[in-house]
């Protein structure tokens, strides 16, 4: 019996009132082996690495143990500062594309308000943001009674976890709403502005005019009950961060959180921009997605287009066409557009800081936003007519043709983010200068193998796992690579080879690492390959025709 059919069971007969606690129970079943309760795993994941780096650093002398069970609260400001609300937006993202491809679960047969069945789902959403806050704080907590540290400071990660909740229970409705509005692109899009969100707000928490920047209203409130700066440096002793009140800040995420709930389920009647509206989906009444699926895959359709250029059809002449079939699939529209935003940032960067600031963005968020966004959608680009595809020619040749079309892209545009990023470079620079120069060439040598390595990673994740574990994954790694590659003091020890996506930093800023760094890439870029062609036969069957 399936999950829907279960579902459909608990909520009675067609036609029959719906209650509250049948409409909360077919969401729980229908949420079962979803990222609804995936993203607790990511959660937890995010607190073994954040347990693991703040020993690692005190072991090595980096930092000094100063605070409760290794400056753990310290560290942990990473997760409000770049994590927890866009993995929020992204959850409320993926229960409303899964309730789109799944036709609703059904509800649109019962006689129930598609507000109801919203609010319902907004309440599963907000018990899941409650248990990732758990599985964040409580491996801490124990970790800490293991070593002997004590309870620790109860009372502040208490207030942690539920302010932890109502930010992450608002920014999962409020990706709902982003899905009603953008469809499919914001599943993309709505994790990427809400760590643009969350950044401003790492910026604007320590301002006096903070009450008038809504993005400072979620980051202020968490400084005191972390003992952090807006910029993650541990406070010292007297600072007046202490004495930031956590009310207000609270409440206002309280209006938010209500704010997008209301505009949910306000939202609740409009049909999805994806074509399959609320009481359009029911059989007979037709969509432009079912047209578009009637019409076939339009990776198979360019497919078979190259073949016919190549000069035939069938299996024998695939292997010459097969960057010709499926180079057209790809979505190089968005790509060269998103190319373009990325020169924009790098261009006011580079002329309200300096060039130096513009190439550090580029190493560390630029180059990984970038590969990720290529890897996911070279795998999105073909997903649909994967076992199409896969009966006519070997999945490596598959694979690898998409990553040239890949690799040749990121080439391109990391390269000229490169040039647009040094631009304004003096052409007499000091020795101070000319050395800087020299690294951000080491880094330039490296970017080709270390992009490859991000691109290679977030396509086979995507495929045999699903897109959104992709997603998730490079988000974890992003972060990484902000606190390792963005601290000198962190990349000049052994652990700069934890943070695997700031490599072209570590290059530029330690130029005798670029060999290994090269070799690593290479090594993990093509393991990543081998897995996804090992899989690709059991990713057809479960993605079907």
């Amino acid at each position: 019996m399936t999950t829907a059919t279960t579902a459909t069971r608990i909520m009675g007969t067609p036609g029959a009132r719906v209650g509250l606690g049948g409409l909360l129970g077919a969401e729980l079943l229908r949420s079962r082996r979803t990222f609804t309760w995936g993203v607790i795993g990511a959660t937890l994941a995010f607190t073994v690495h954040t347990l693991i780096l703040a020993h690692a650093t005190i072991s090595r002398g980096v930092v000094e143990d100063v605070a409760w069970n290794g400056n753990a609260l310290a560290w942990m400001h990473f997760y409000p500062a770049g994590f927890a609300i866009p993995l929020g937006l992204l959850v409320g993202v993926m229960a409303q594309w899964r309730e789109d491809r799944w036709r609703q679960g059904g509800t649109a047969w019962r006689a129930v308000s598609p507000r109801r069945v919203l609010a319902a789902r907004m309440g599963i959403l907000s018990v899941s943001a409650l248990a990732c806050q758990l599985a964040l704080v409580a491996p801490v907590v124990i970790h800490a009674l293991i070593t002997g540290g004590g309870w620790g400071p109860w009372p502040r990660y208490l207030a942690f976890i539920l302010l932890m909740w109502i930010q992450v229970t608002g920014a999962s409705a409020w990706g709902m709403v982003a899905y009603r509005l953008m469809g499919v692109v914001a599943v993309g899009a709505a994790p990427v502005l809400g760590l643009v969100w969350s950044v401003a707000g790492l910026g604007s928490a320590e301002r006096p005019d903070w009450w008038m920047l809504p993005w400072a209203w979620s980051a202020r409130p968490v400084l005191p009950l972390l003992g952090v700066h807006g910029n993650s440096v541990i406070l010292e002793t007297g600072s007046p961060v202490w004495d930031y009140p956590v009310l207000p800040g609270a409440l206002a995420s309280v209006g938010l959180a209500a704010l997008g709930a209301m505009a949910c389920i306000a939202l609740g009647d409009r049909p999805l921009r994806s074509s399959v509206g609320w009481p359009d989906a029911l059989p007979g009444r037709g969509s432009a997605a079912q047209a578009r699926r009637a019409n076939g895959p339009a990776s198979a359709r360019h497919w078979e287009a190259g073949q016919t250029d190549a000069g035939g059809a069938g299996p024998a002449r695939v292997s010459r066409s097969a960057l010709r079939g499926l180079g057209p699939a790809l979505p190089w529209r968005l790509w060269l557009a998103l190319a373009g935003v990325e020169f924009l940032i790098l261009v006011v960067v580079r002329s309200a800081y300096s060039p130096e600031a513009a190439l550090g963005l580029l190493e560390l968020v630029g180059l990984p936003i970038s590969a990720t966004v290529v890897g996911i959608c070279l795998w999105g680009s073909v997903q649909a007519s994967w076992r199409s595809l896969i009966v006519r020619r070997e999945p490596a040749v598959l694979l690898g043709s998409l990553m040239v079309h890949g690799g040749m892209l990121m080439v391109t545009v990391g390269v000229g983010s490169w040039l647009v990023a040094q631009a304004g470079q003096p052409l007499t620079p000091t020795e101070a200068e000319a050395a800087a120069i020299s690294g951000s060439l080491y880094g330039l040598m490296v970017m080709p193998a270390v992009a490859f390595m991000m691109v290679a990673v977030s396509l086979a994740v995507a495929m045999c796992a699903r897109p959104v574990a992709s997603i998730v994954l490079n988000a974890i790694l992003l972060l990484d690579g902000l606190v390792i590659g963005g601290n000198d003091v962190l990349a000049r020890t052994s652990l700069w080879v934890a943070g695997p996506w700031a490599w072209m930093r570590v290059a530029e800023a330690f130029p005798g690492t670029w060999l290994a760094i090269t070799g690593l890439s290479a090594v993990i870029g093509c393991g990543a390959m081998a897995a996804a062609i090992a899989r690709a036969r059991h990713v057809a069957v479960r993605e079907g025709a």
